[in-house]
């Protein structure tokens, strides 16, 4: 029963990796033929418009003051060591 249940998980792993591999490969090759499209018209002398949603504006950085910090009031000083062991 257990070699059964083993073998069912890996032939699930198994069919998920191929389907995400397939999943991959279609979604390469419909970016591949775009391209493609793109650099034909490109070649033909045509420029493409970019899309409203590519050319809107990014907001202002915004500018930011270092405020002061207030001083921290020291203690007592320590006495160096005259030599690092």
């Amino acid at each position: 029963m257990l070699s059964f249940a083993i073998t069912v998980l890996f032939t699930f792993a198994g069919l998920v990796g191929v389907a995400t591999v397939v999943h991959c490969l279609i979604g390469a090759r419909a970016a591949y033929a775009q391209l493609m499209r793109e650099g034909e018209v490109m070649r033909a002398g045509f420029a493409l418009q970019a899309a409203a949603v590519e050319m809107r504006l990014r907001p202002a950085p915004r500018r930011v003051i270092a405020a002061r910090r207030a001083v921290m009031p020291m203690g007592p000083r320590l006495p160096h060591p005259a030599c690092a062991a």
